[in-house]
């Protein structure tokens, strides 16, 4: 699948339930960090922590903006054995499934985002106010073959809400639908 998919966490928490791992190099019998720091959720979903691409932080509401976010870009084959799925698979997920893993993350979480890339340059729409288990039917419906596939944002419901002036029902339309987005270096 075409997609990259980010979460966006107020905090880290709930990470212990993960798997931390970073590749290292030994030099003079001294260990060094090499490569990205990444968690595992079970056999099928990585998670690489990175900073927040700048295209995202933009499609923010300004509340969001200036917070600490830790970011995860997931990866590995969850979202397309997710999309398998939906479309009538079975998966054998060996217990540790994707809507497992969204509850789990999610649910113990001040505040979070989650950005669905669909051909990892578009986002077309911002979901407001979404709970955890509307999120994931969100992201469901949006991996259906039958379905028009959309990218989006999803913000977390009002008792997670970061509260400030403007809302994210005020953000211009040109700050809520984009149709193509433009990378430079």
């Amino acid at each position: 699948m075409d997609a990259c998919f980010e979460i966006l966490l107020s905090t880290r928490q709930t990470l212990e339930y993960l798997e931390c791992y970073q590749e290292t190099f030994t030099w003079g019998g001294v260990e060094y960090p090499q490569g990205e720091k990444y968690y595992l959720w079970g056999k099928y979903i990585k998670l690489v922590e990175r900073e927040i691409p700048p295209h995202i932080i933009k499609r923010l509401p300004p509340a969001y903006e200036n917070m600490e976010w830790l970011n995860f870009s997931v990866q590995g084959q969850g979202l397309d054995l997710l999309e398998s799925e939906v479309n009538g698979s079975e998966i054998d997920w060996e217990g540790k499934s994707f809507d497992d893993f969204l509850k789990l993350i999610l649910t113990e979480q001040p505040q979070w985002v989650v950005v669905f890339e669909w051909h990892c340059d578009r986002i077309d729409s911002l979901y407001d106010e979404l709970n955890v288990s509307e999120c994931i039917s969100q992201i469901k419906n949006n991996l259906k073959w039958d379905n028009n596939r959309e990218g989006f944002i999803v913000l977390s419901c009002s008792e997670n809400r970061v509260y400030s002036s403007t809302t994210a029902g005020e953000v211009s339309e040109q700050d809520q639908f984009v149709t193509s987005l433009q990378y430079s270096n």
